[in-house]
């Protein structure tokens, strides 16, 4: 459903989940944090081909309404400090982009359904549901089940995307202030100066408004209320404080990225716990964890096609991008479906 819709978009891909490493720099003064630096993993870089422009590309995923640009999803994102931190990053490197293009796709809200008998019937007889053939495993499994196994859904929920691409993929060009990047360089300056002085003091003060959040307790609600302990098998210690990053070492405490200083600003106990200590909860992943890491890979593997490599064309008489080639292949296989 992605690509059927954005397969016509002339963008081509700078960079895929680049790093940076950088350091933390006083505003006021120019200097540089001689405690902390500041790293993390931007979605991508594009190119706007017929003008020649560079966006930030920042993925989304979410439960809201995306159809109306004036929803209060899309407000937020003006003030996105995430994006801040990025566009900053690019500042520091030398490059000031031209805004960026938010990428965002609405989560699934139909589920698997039952079907009636005579959906059944029609299903096994004709082997295909809404236009997809099913394998003879899935006819077999209607026989005796009412419900649409993962086969059925995928073909309900493929043909959705198409009937309705608007619900869910929307992009917005939004521009990036210099006043809010320079905004997010005297928090992010502030926040590290907070860090060092709650290492220095020891005191990493609770925030018990947060122990609750979006209907969803903290993992270290136990471990605050002393109903559990860092003793049992229930936690563990990573070995890394910060996961997303490869290519970075950050073994060292004193890597900051843009998650550990909003978990600072959230509660100061559970950046502690979380960073400071590197604890964990030993337990299997949410389904909502699931779902961004199968789109992340997702979306990587899509965007990747779209660098514009060289190569020689078919008459070996010049040069063609292979991310034309990418296009037009893509366009192809979305009408085709």
């Amino acid at each position: 459903g992605y690509n059927y819709k954005w397969f016509s978009e002339e963008y081509s891909t700078v960079s895929v989940e680049e790093e940076f490493h950088l350091p933390i720099i006083n505003p006021a003064t120019g200097k540089p944090s001689r405690t902390f630096t500041q790293a993390g993993k931007k979605d991508g870089i594009v190119e706007y081909n017929p003008t020649g422009k560079r966006y930030l590309l920042e993925h989304k995923t979410c439960s809201e309404d995306i159809t109306d640009p004036n929803a209060t999803y899309w407000r937020r994102l003006t003030i996105d400090s995430q994006v801040s931190c990025y566009v900053l990053a690019n500042w520091q490197e030398g490059v000031k982009l031209d805004g960026t293009l938010y990428d965002v796709i609405r989560k699934p809200a139909i589920r698997p359904k039952k079907l009636s008998k005579g959906e059944r019937q029609q299903v096994v007889a004709v082997g295909t549901y809404f236009g997809t053939k099913m394998s003879m495993a899935t006819r077999e499994y209607l026989q005796a089940n009412e419900s649409e196994n993962g086969e059925l859904f995928e073909a309900r929920l493929f043909s959705n995307t198409l009937d309705e691409p608007e619900r869910y993929f929307q992009r917005r060009i939004i521009p990036r202030m210099d006043s809010d990047v320079l905004e997010y360089a005297h928090d992010c300056w502030e926040t590290a100066n907070a860090i060092r002085d709650a290492r220095h003091s020891g005191h990493f003060f609770r925030n018990t408004g947060a122990c609750v959040m979006y209907g969803t307790a903290c993992e270290f609600l136990g471990i605050c209320s002393g109903h559990d302990s860092f003793d049992t098998d229930k936690w563990k210690q990573r070995p890394r404080q910060h996961e997303e990053l490869e290519r970075i070492d950050s073994t060292k405490k004193d890597v900051l990225t843009f998650s550990s200083m909003q978990c600072f600003k959230t509660c100061r106990r559970k950046y502690k716990f979380r960073y400071e200590d590197g604890y964990e909860q030993v337990r299997e992943d949410k389904d909502a964890k699931y779902f961004g890491t199968v789109m992340h890979l997702a979306l990587k593997a899509y965007w990747n096609q779209l660098r514009p490599t060289e190569t020689i064309n078919d008459t070996g008489t010049g040069i063609s991008s292979s991310s034309e080639a990418s296009k037009s292949s893509t366009s192809e296989t979305a009408i085709t479906s």
